[in-house]
Formats: structure tokens, sequence, C-alpha cells
């Protein structure tokens, strides 16, 4: 019997739900944002509506909460996307998922992202 590797686990870092309303923004042309649901120190989920690819092309992003913190320059990788159930059964819009993995950070950016976790994130997600 052959191993199921589709399924398997393949993240380093422990995800934590990120409790605020923060927001992603991919360093594009007429860029959309996403809610981040969830993120790590290796990488993050972001939901969007269902309009178009979400990072095309876009090999950063930039991170925000209200003005209380902003974190530029990412260097992303999408390793995932899809579409995700709606919760509410009567509602026209759908909603997808990007799964990102960053790249290679500074020491800053390194340092902001263990902010981020402690500051507006709980648990294991």
């Amino acid at each position: 019997m052959q191993p199921d590797y589709q399924n398997r686990e393949r993240r380093r870092h422990p995800r934590f739900e990120v409790k605020d309303l923060a927001i992603a923004v991919p360093n594009k042309v007429l860029p959309q944002v996403g809610r981040i649901i969830n993120i790590s120190k290796g990488g993050m989920a972001v939901r969007y509506l269902d309009q178009e690819n979400w990072t095309n092309e876009a090999y950063t992003v930039d991170i925000l909460i209200n003005s209380n913190f902003l974190m530029t320059h990412i260097p992303i990788q999408n390793v995932g996307d899809f579409k995700v159930e709606n919760q509410v059964s009567f509602s026209v819009m759908t909603e997808r998922q990007c799964c990102l993995k960053f790249g290679p950070l500074s020491d800053e950016q390194e340092k902001l992202l263990d902010e981020f976790i402690l500051k507006y994130a709980v648990g294991n997600s």
C-alpha cells in the first residue's frame, strides 16, 4: 500500500489563529485585500473574495492591523488555493483560501513576525 503524500502534514511550524482582523495585501497591480486566518513562522492562510487569482505574480505581501501594526514586503510562495464553503447559505459571494509559505525573512521581518504572533494570535489552529 502506497503512503498518501497529498494528505500528509507538511508544516514545520505550529499555526496560530489570528484573533483580530488582520489584512494581507499582495504587492501587485490592482491588489485585493485578504483576511489572515492563521499564521506561523513559516507561512499563513488568507481568505479572500473569489474574484481573481489573489497572488497572481506577486512575490511579496504586506500585513497590517488597523494603524497598530505594519509589516512590508514579506516574501511569499503560493502553495495552495481552494474554494471555501460558504457559511451563509443564501450568500452569492464565494470565498477562497490561499496558503502561503514565507520566503527568507530579514532579521527585522523575523522580529516583526514574532511580535505579530505574540500580540495578535492565539492557540494552535
